[in-house]
């Protein structure tokens, strides 16, 4: 059953036409995060797609760092028992195209307004000083011309890719996974039954939410081909009818030693340590107020966060033109595990 509803506004959600949705992102971000993709199609057959989607691949490529993964933000407004990639398509398309291009990506970090988005859509001064404000995380005046004006043909070639990716081959890689998903169900209505939904999610992404709704509908939706391991789409504090849709990842996560190293120089850092010690006490924080409690240059704080994030060890969560930092408790419980077991300790 697609949806299932496993305790009180508490739903089990596995649609099967999600997964290629989340396996062209993972594509199109270079299967960085796993290669089930090719294990699944082949590496000759995904090269086959990078040929034939070079536009799909290579306008991605020039935005990718704006933030792109809002876009499934947008699975919200249909994320119910009719759910299909076909009605995600039609109501990508049926939105204004500057309404459209305004939720697929983190421009309001950028202090870039929706009004913005539909100037530039026609008038080339209102590109140019959009590209102003986002030239540092977006290179390609040419990328970001393309992602903004010819949104329609991106939006068509991603859905016409998820819908190439929805073979017997995928439903077989899903069948043999079939013990996980339901290993994954039972674990989350065990976890019901002590309790709330919110801090369950809390506990399985392993970060203090600073965005806590009130939510009326949980969805727990586990996947095998969603890039990263966990992923929560929500909309804004106090929007009526609001939801919460919580993925996980259902792979078996492969232990990388060179991760953990990674993870351990980040530690061994003395200012990144009293940084973790500080979300560690209070919790989620703006990264002004990080600034302040340290005592240090914003571009020292700056660079700091950055290395953190990238070793995995702290999360990042959107709350309007802001960014919360918080400890990432799960990935530090594995990387002190992985010490444990490696010494013998």
């Amino acid at each position: 059953m697609p949806f299932e509803e496993i305790a009180k506004n508490c739903i089990f959600a596995y649609p099967s036409d999600i997964e290629p949705i989340f396996g062209v992102f993972s594509l199109l971000g270079g299967e960085d995060m796993h290669n089930e993709c090719s294990n699944i199609y082949g590496e000759k057959q995904v090269s086959e797609w990078r040929r034939r989607y070079h536009f799909l691949f290579e306008t991605y490529e020039a935005v990718k760092e704006l933030y792109l993964f809002d876009l499934f933000d947008i699975l919200l407004d249909v994320f119910d028992d009719s759910f299909s990639a076909k009605r995600v398509y039609e109501h990508l398309v049926s939105m204004p195209e500057d309404e459209r291009i305004f939720r697929m990506a983190g421009w309001s970090y950028s202090k870039i307004s929706q009004k913005e988005i539909l100037h530039a859509l026609s008038d080339d001064e209102a590109l140019d000083a959009l590209y102003s404000k986002v030239q540092d995380r977006c290179p390609s005046y040419l990328g970001l011309s393309t992602f903004i004006r010819h949104n329609s043909r991106f939006i068509k070639e991603y859905f016409e890719l998820a819908k190439e990716m929805d073979t017997p081959s995928l439903k077989g890689a899903i069948d043999e996974r079939s013990r996980e998903l339901e290993s994954f169900k039972k674990n989350v209505v065990a976890a019901l039954g002590k309790d709330d939904p919110l801090e369950i999610s809390q506990k399985i992404m392993g970060k203090t939410f600073q965005n806590r709704g009130p939510y009326e509908t949980f969805y727990f939706v586990p996947s095998l081909l969603i890039p990263g391991r966990s992923f929560r789409l929500f909309y804004e504090n106090g929007t009526k009818h609001n939801k919460q849709i919580l993925v996980c990842s259902i792979r078996e996560e492969e232990k990388d030693t060179k991760d953990t190293v990674a993870a351990l120089k980040a530690l061994s850092d003395e200012t990144r340590y009293q940084i973790l010690k500080l979300l560690s006490k209070n919790g989620p924080m703006k990264g002004q107020d990080i600034v302040k409690q340290m005592q240090l240059a914003p571009s020292t704080i700056s660079h700091h966060m950055s290395e953190l994030k990238e070793s995995g060890l702290i999360t990042e969560e959107p709350v309007k033109t802001s960014k919360y930092f918080g400890l990432s408790s799960n990935r530090l419980k594995e990387v002190l595990k992985m010490v444990k077991e490696d010494f013998d300790l």
